[in-house]
């Protein structure tokens, strides 16, 4: 990665920081509440008039969701992560160029509304997931390094219907929660487009509420898999190789 992003709630602020190639972290540019007016305010893009935009540094969560070697920032636009509240604005995401203070434009059949996942690749590209109604992941080409706001859309995947929970690593993994009769992760590769693991859940996981974290380690060797239960966290780890379930820990009162 050439540069590093940082939020700030109490500057209510995004800052872009460059990396050189002796490992120091240089100021490069920021973001604050009136350029994220700015590119948020127009093609209707907000749905809700006279919306207060310190409301994302004050009452949105899991705001700053990527960053990408163009100087782009993925800005998350909900108000909880249980999906409970109206979405204010097309899409509950922006993807902005921090340099040129303009959002950019994505363009795809069934993309408008939720989202369940949003990441930059390691190659840059960008990959939306989409579940309820349409359940496709869409990969968008990197913008043309002339500035221009428009990705193009390279592919658009179809996804089993039965998912209710995603999640996309920056290495292009997808890994997808399906419950039937046995609860299962099964893990995908959506460059290649092959399938690469199963994963059969600890039972104590709750699967059904919205509240699973997913998250694979660097070199893609562990999944680590979270969700709240009955007395507290569980967290489970599993080797990528062979899909076995090698720890887990309850750690109790604890809810997230």
């Amino acid at each position: 990665m050439k540069c590093i992003a940082t939020f700030s709630k109490e500057d209510k602020s995004i800052v872009i920081w460059s990396i050189t190639n002796e490992l120091i972290v240089n100021y490069d540019s920021s973001l604050n509440v009136n350029d994220l007016e700015h590119a948020l305010n127009v093609d209707k893009f907000c749905k809700k008039p006279n919306f207060n935009y310190e409301n994302i540094f004050k009452k949105y969560v899991d705001v700053l969701l990527g960053v990408s070697d163009y100087k782009q920032v993925i800005i998350g636009l909900k108000k909880d992560i249980f999906l409970a509240t109206a979405i204010e604005f097309a899409i509950d995401f922006a993807i902005i160029d921090i340099r040129t203070k303009l959002r950019q434009i994505l363009i795809a059949q069934g993309l408008e509304g939720r989202t369940e996942g949003v990441c930059f690749l390691e190659n840059n590209d960008l990959v939306v997931i989409k579940l309820k109604p349409v359940y496709r992941a869409y990969i968008f080409s990197k913008p043309n390094i002339n500035g221009k706001q428009k990705w193009t859309c390279k592919n658009s995947i179809e996804l089993e219907k039965k998912v209710h929970y995603c999640y996309v690593s920056k290495k292009g993994k997808l890994l997808m929660c399906l419950y039937e009769v046995m609860p299962v992760v099964i893990q995908w590769d959506l460059i290649t487009r092959k399938f690469d693991m199963q994963y059969i859940l600890d039972l104590n996981l709750d699967t059904l509420y919205g509240n699973m974290r997913m998250e694979l380690n660097s070199d893609n060797t562990l999944l680590a898999i979270s969700s709240n239960e009955r007395f507290g966290y569980i967290v489970c780890v599993y080797l990528t190789k062979s899909g076995m379930m090698i720890a887990n820990r309850i750690i109790q009162n604890f809810y997230f």
